[in-house]
């Protein structure tokens, strides 16, 4: 009997084409039964109940756990095929299960992302070559009918305020993959009041005082005991952020707006312009906080990033370079990082950030215009391959329509299975076929 390979969490539709956009995969290790060695606790994160939306029924999520470093996950697959048994009468194996050291957390919107790091109770995936048939085959724990496997994945902590996040492990057209969306941990951010640099204080002359009352008579008096003044708000230690931001094919000194805010937030702290002459930039930023910023400027494509402060000392001072690509029309550009429900053409979150940079370009460029393209491989159903492909690049578009862009501006346009990147070999080195573009039409 042929074999299905689960390997944790999305299951990508073989008769709909598998998810084009979608996550890779990945996981992360912990002892079994979710139980964690006191030393690494991190304060205030024990054990929390399980959530989130697994994508493959026979996933549990038992629990979800922050210590110092890790973020910890505690599963188990139950497998719930059918009973098999060969001419002997011997049970047969319905499942090989693994996890993909590829996958990932994913959060802030897609902004942020959080590496396997260990998997306990169930092996890492593996591939080794068949020698009779030369072929390569995935090697990992084989299962039955009713087991029950108890596994835990360890990841890199998310940062301090994220607490809304996914767990993409692969997309695959011949395997089961287990992703998980919408899971939720209390992870609060450490309270910060963000303020630009404080500026030269302008003198101010005092204020005449009024004098205290005075004894008065024999019998003295009280004197009034001026209040104390309350003690000023700490000034936060900022970190001196600058670069240059340059066109990526000249390298000329371009003209930028860098948006920044916390990885945990939702709307822009703040912005800064690059100058003119030299592309120069500069910023300061808490100390201690994780960031997320786009830079875009007129007649270029938005470039992102990530401003990892949480471990940098107060005073000193990190640069990073900017590099934009410049816009030119019949130019087409992937969007690497938009996600869909499996085999459905609604938008998860962690596709936003990639959006938000569309958005913002055609923002910058008001005359701009592009066509949506979708694309999905070349397994599956081709009339359901093309109407998926239409639904999804429609559901982009819906987003950017509600984020300010006229919809007059984006064409549609679904081409499903019909236009490959690659159409041998495995479903790892098909998986480009997957994908969601956009070709500029005017600027």
């Amino acid at each position: 009997m042929q074999q299905r390979y689960f390997i944790f969490l999305l299951m990508a539709a073989i008769a709909s084409g598998c998810a084009f956009g979608t996550y890779p995969g990945g996981g992360q290790q912990y002892p079994t039964g979710g139980q964690q060695s006191p030393d690494d606790t991190y304060p205030n994160s024990g054990n929390q109940t399980g959530n989130g939306r697994p994508a493959d029924p026979g996933v549990t999520v038992n629990s979800i756990q922050l210590t110092r470093d890790y973020t910890i996950l505690n599963l188990t697959y139950t497998d719930n095929n059918q009973p098999s048994y060969d001419r002997n009468g011997r049970r047969l194996s319905t499942g090989t299960i693994g996890f993909d050291p590829n996958g990932y957390l994913i959060a802030a919107n897609g902004a942020r992302r959080f590496a396997f790091v260990k998997v306990d109770g169930i092996p890492v995936k593996q591939e080794r070559v068949d020698p009779n048939t030369g072929r390569k085959v995935l090697v990992g724990l084989n299962t039955y009918p009713g087991d029950k496997v108890n596994f835990t994945l360890y990841f890199q902590r998310l940062d301090k305020g994220l607490e809304n996040f996914d767990l993409f492990e692969c997309v695959s057209d011949q395997y089961i993959c287990w992703n998980i969306y919408n899971l939720y941990v209390n992870n609060p951010a450490d309270p910060v009041v963000y303020s630009p640099p404080p500026a030269t204080p302008t003198p101010v002359p005092p204020k005449p005082t009024k004098p205290l009352p005075q004894p008065s008579g024999e019998s003295g008096g009280e004197m009034e005991t001026p209040k104390p003044k309350p003690a000023p708000a700490p000034v936060p230690t900022l970190v001196a952020v600058s670069g240059v931001v340059s066109d990526a094919k000249n390298k000329r000194p371009v003209t930028a707006t860098i948006s920044y805010q916390f990885s945990s937030s939702k709307q822009p702290i703040d912005s800064v312009q690059s100058f003119a002459s030299t592309g120069v930039y500069k910023m300061s930023l808490v100390k201690g906080q994780v960031y997320t910023y786009i830079a875009s400027a007129r007649g270029y494509q938005a470039a992102s990033g990530v401003l990892d402060l949480s471990k940098i000392s107060g005073g000193q001072t990190i640069s990073r370079d900017i590099a934009l690509t410049p816009l030119t029309v019949g130019d087409k550009v992937t969007l690497h990082n938009v996600y869909f429900e499996m085999s459905k053409s609604d938008l998860l979150s962690a596709s936003y950030a990639e959006l938000d940079k569309l958005v913002a370009m055609m923002q910058d460029n008001p005359n701009m215009t592009i066509r949506l393209e979708g694309h999905t491989d070349i397994i599956g159903d081709h009339d359901k391959n093309l109407q998926l492909s239409r639904d999804r690049v429609i559901a982009c578009q819906r987003y950017l329509v509600q984020k300010g862009i006229d919809i007059d501006r984006i064409q549609t346009i679904g081409y499903g299975d019909t236009r490959p990147i690659v159409t041998k070999g495995t479903d790892e080195d098909r998986k480009v076929n997957r994908r969601v573009e956009f070709v500029i039409l005017a600027i």
